[in-house]
């Protein structure tokens, strides 16, 4: 019985043993984007329209970033909808909201936004404990010949215990998007710009 015993506790040492070293790779996460805006209040109706162009340059548009662990390449973290499309109804709505809409004998302002960097990304290895978040975009704005531009970032960190499940990354991604754009959105320069 004893040997039983001893025989059963060294069967369990040596594959808790493996399945620490031997790291599990991490599933793919898909996270929702939000789409609304996320500036309080609204101002009266400006009674222009204003058209809007978002370009995502990254080279893999399809993701906003890694997971980590022990394959990195298979913990994807993706988007529902693709930042592109969110981003763009994201600006359309914070336009509407500032004012935008209708028809005016104006010609249109213009509002791009590229996104040059959206990273997610948690270290390699076998226990996942520290995770980056690193957006970067450039805001140009084109009103009655007059063009504004200029660049907007975000770089935030956080230590985790375990990879963080899909609610914690969902809720971060969107939390760092709104600090993000009610900076960019309520700017003085940004507000100038638009003419409001």
């Amino acid at each position: 019985m004893q040997n039983k015993l001893k025989k059963t506790l060294i069967t369990l040492a040596i594959s808790s043993t493996m399945v620490l070293t031997s790291g599990c790779a991490l599933s793919p996460q898909l996270i929702n984007l939000q789409t609304e805006s996320s500036l309080d209040g609204a101002a009266a109706s400006l009674g222009r329209t204003a058209l809007v162009r978002v370009r995502d340059l990254r080279e893999n548009t399809d993701r906003l970033g890694t997971r980590g662990g022990a394959r990195p390449e298979q913990a994807l973290l993706l988007s529902k909808p693709n930042l592109k499309d969110a981003l763009t109804a994201k600006m359309q709505n914070t336009l509407q909201q500032l004012g935008f809409g209708g028809v005016s004998p104006l010609q249109p302002v213009k509002v791009d936004l590229a996104v040059e960097t959206f990273n997610y990304q948690c270290n390699e290895g076998n226990w996942v404990n520290q995770c980056d978040l690193l957006i970067k975009v450039n805001l140009t704005i084109i009103n009655e010949g007059a063009t504004f531009s200029q660049p907007f970032n975000i770089k935030q960190q956080r230590s985790v215990v375990t990879a963080p499940r899909a609610g914690f990354n969902e809720e971060w991604v969107n939390s760092a998007l709104n600090e993000l754009w009610s900076h960019m959105m309520t700017r003085p320069q940004v507000i100038s710009a638009l003419g409001v």
